[in-house]
């Protein structure tokens, strides 16, 4: 019963940290391509701003991508076998 709990949390966790990485590459992206000021892009921030904003977001994104990464390969080496899946007694 423990270990059904534990795939449950672990499930939500993959799930809200993959949208989390989804979102903070977005703005990633969308920062550096303020910062560069790419033709064909908008200018949707100022470039302080666009600095600002690209700083600030390196750590949680390595946090994110860490968590979500360690989990979604801990699942793919359990469904090729690789780490057994426990039965309860």
């Amino acid at each position: 019963m423990a270990r059904q709990k534990l795939t449950y949390w672990l499930v939500k966790l993959a799930r809200i940290s993959g949208w989390l990485l989804f979102l903070l590459v977005l703005l990633f992206i969308l920062t550096g391509f303020s910062l560069c000021n790419e033709p064909g892009y908008p200018k949707l921030f100022s470039a302080q701003t666009a600095l600002k904003i690209h700083k600030l977001f390196d750590w949680p994104l390595l946090v994110v991508f860490g968590v979500h990464s360690c989990v979604t390969i801990y699942f793919a080496m359990r469904r090729w076998g690789w780490i057994a899946k426990r039965t309860t007694k």
